[in-house]
């Protein structure tokens, strides 16, 4: 994949850029317009679509307040739960995961994000998103799905897209109980139906469909994708957070690996009480020589939380930082967590914030006690890339173990 050379003497930029700030200064992204230029998949010649929504929807973000919203499926029937199952896509060949995510044709129609008038195609794009298995839907384009595929640093991948003429069949969803209850209670405020979902087993997928779609909250609203995705990941971990902030402090460090789809990712929990960072290393991918002067996005928050949204990771850290809440509140214990997530070589295209998601559920999962904050610290950046001192030096939490270990040695030699 050619890089360009300001992205190879400052490889900080794609961390920081995600394929919309264009500050490399070229515009598409080249790493989008590479991979998209290298699919080869057939679209539909007919502009009549039969298949089974895994059940999945998309709201578009441009034009907003009036955005281009509806179903996503693909041209088959039958079992395609996985096709909108992050939760599986881990392990899955790149070339899996990428057709199988393409073959999903978005049936787009224009839509206000508070909607004017009771809409057919509208609330049918919301029985879809409710269900928890497969729909199968009968859809007429205004013309065959133009070529076109998405790739996202935030969303999903998806296929080519079409604009939606009118919807011939919708089969019959299968609703949970939980989400027929939220979706009719219109006094029940989204934030409290997402964590009621949530502690109910719900995905963050569902979820996410739920909030974009509008079917939750008093007062309710399409929400783009993009952005009810970092929605869902900062409710969710901060009802959690609230919790685990109560908790008596874990006793022990824990350092836990994990690595997929070119994403290593390194997660240190520390007995303290909650604090969280995050960086993203993109050094390795850009073959730079790093010398260890080499800068490391990253955001941080303290015991009170964050105030604003994390600039620099943007939504990956909120996505990291739900698996962590997750596990510490599983374990009625606090604790402090530093996650160190690095790009190399392998990573073929933007996937989405799921892989981070999941890249650090694994890895907290696999999580072993570690014997003192020496060991720990070693243990966290061993097997990265990147060199140990642009880690700590962007860094704030390993600058504050770094003083911790010095004083510690310090005092036992005394």
């Amino acid at each position: 994949m050619p890089i360009p050379k300001v992205v190879m003497e400052n490889p900080w930029m794609c961390g920081a850029c995600r394929g919309i700030k264009h500050l490399c200064g070229e515009s598409p992204c080249p790493l989008i317009k590479e991979v998209s230029a290298q699919v080869e998949l057939s679209v539909p010649k007919e502009n009549l679509v039969f298949g089974s929504s895994p059940p999945a929807a998309f709201v578009g973000e441009w034009g907003y307040p009036r955005v281009l919203a509806g179903p996503l499926l693909p041209n088959v029937t039958g079992n395609t739960s996985d096709f909108d199952s992050s939760q599986k896509w881990l392990d899955l060949p790149f070339s899996t995961l990428v057709t199988m995510r393409l073959s999903l044709i978005r049936a787009m129609h224009p839509e206000s994000v508070v909607p004017e008038r009771e809409e057919r195609k509208l609330e049918l794009m919301q029985q879809i998103a409710m269900s928890n298995s497969p729909v199968d839907a009968e859809l007429r384009l205004v013309s065959p799905p133009r070529t076109g595929y998405s790739f996202s640093f935030f969303t999903s991948p998806m296929g080519p897209a079409g604009r939606l003429e009118k919807v011939l069949y919708v089969g019959n969803p299968k609703v949970p109980r939980a989400v027929e209850k939220a979706v009719a209670d219109r006094d029940l405020r989204a934030a409290d139906a997402l964590h009621l979902l949530w502690s109910s087993g719900l995905t963050s997928d569902q979820l996410n469909r739920l909030l974009s779609v509008g079917a939750l909250g008093i007062k309710r609203r399409l929400v783009p994708t993009r952005w009810s995705i970092t929605a869902v990941d900062d409710s969710v971990s901060k009802r959690a957070l609230s919790e685990v902030k109560n908790f008596p402090l874990i006793n022990n460090y824990y350092v836990g690996k994990s690595y997929a789809l070119g994403n290593r990712f390194s997660v240190l929990i520390l007995p303290r009480r909650w604090e969280f960072e995050m960086l993203e290393s993109w050094a390795p991918f850009a073959g730079c020589v790093d010398t260890g002067d080499v800068p490391i996005p990253s955001d941080y928050e303290g015991h009170a939380g964050r105030r604003g949204y994390a600039k620099n990771i943007a939504g990956a850290y909120y996505a990291a930082r739900v698996p962590i809440a997750e596990w510490l509140l599983s374990l009625r214990r606090q604790g402090a967590a530093l996650v160190l997530m690095e790009v190399d070589s392998s990573w073929l295209a933007p996937l989405g914030v799921w892989r981070v998601r999941e890249g650090v559920r694994r890895a907290i999962l696999s999580a072993v006690k570690q014997d003192g904050s020496s060991v720990a610290f070693e243990s966290a950046l061993r097997g990265m890339i990147t060199s140990r001192r642009s880690w700590i030096k962007s860094s704030t939490i390993l600058q504050e173990l770094k003083h911790y270990i010095s004083l510690d040695q310090f005092t036992s030699s005394i």
